[in-house]
């Protein structure tokens, strides 16, 4: 068994923007794989759970979903708000947006409807809505985007540098963190020494790069034992490990749990 993908954004549609459907069934913990996405709910109640993490839903709070992100939604009052689906292509002439993506949080502050960010939306909308150009809805995604940086919200404000390269280090380690485990391999890829990335790391983060890797592991570990029924072999083999006691160990290590634990809890 695998989590599900569910796609919104046909293989040739590079953005969508949209209202937040106005229905309180549950849904079932799933992926959207190639694209982004940015929530901004103005009404609504219950509860929005992202990898193993639950959000309460309340009124004027925006959620940010990264690639192959797993969510579920269970309100009990009936949401609105809007979506803003989009792939990576359409910051192409935005690179400090793009950059920008791996800074925010999975949940901020919006700020009632009357503030800024609910007017830009109303826009952003409108021009979606009358089949504006694409380089039209590029700036006004650029535009939320980086307004969208500026709320409230736990992430660190970081310098253009740091923004960069730790967005590079962040999209290898989705790419490749099945497969690649080692800092030497992304310090590689990026064509920079593994002190440097290190640097970043302390400086964005303040934790090292190895610790990143593992996180992003542990994630996906926690998403397989949490919305799958798949075996801990499997999973072991999923994430590349090279017997299951390995995996056990790493598991317990970040946790003080292992597999079946974790699962076990979850289920409480």
């Amino acid at each position: 068994m695998s989590i599900g993908v569910k796609s919104k954004l046909e293989s040739e549609i590079l953005l969508k923007v949209s209202r937040m459907k106005p229905v309180i069934k549950p849904t079932v913990p799933h992926r959207h794989a190639g694209y982004h996405e940015l929530i901004f709910l103005s009404k609504g109640a219950g509860s929005h759970t992202i990898g193993d993490e639950k959000f309460d839903v309340i009124p004027n709070t925006g959620y940010y979903l990264g690639l192959s992100e797993v969510h579920c939604w269970d309100f009990s009052k009936i949401p609105d708000g809007y979506v803003v689906l989009f792939k990576e292509e359409v910051l192409s002439q935005y690179p400090n947006a793009f950059n920008s993506l791996f800074q925010l949080s999975k949940t901020f502050e919006t700020g009632n409807s009357e503030d800024q960010i609910f007017p830009l939306l109303e826009t952003f909308y409108k021009e979606y809505k009358n089949g504006s150009s694409l380089e039209v809805l590029s700036a006004h995604l650029n535009l939320l985007i980086l307004t969208t940086l500026n709320l409230p919200s736990s992430s660190p404000k970081l310098d253009s540098t740091a923004i960069n390269q730790l967005a590079l280090f962040k999209r290898l380690i989705n790419e490749h963190f099945a497969q690649l485990k080692n800092v030497q391999d992304y310090a590689n890829l990026m064509k920079i020494p593994v002190r440097r990335l290190n640097a970043i790391c302390k400086t964005s983060l303040n934790t090292n790069a190895r610790e990143v890797i593992k996180e992003r592991v542990l994630i996906e570990a926690k998403n397989l034992l949490t919305h799958t029924s798949n075996q801990v072999t499997e999973i072991a083999y999923a994430l590349n490990f090279t017997d299951s006691s390995n995996f056990v160990k790493f598991f317990k290590q970040q946790t003080n749990l292992t597999p079946l634990e974790y699962r076990s809890k979850i289920k409480v």
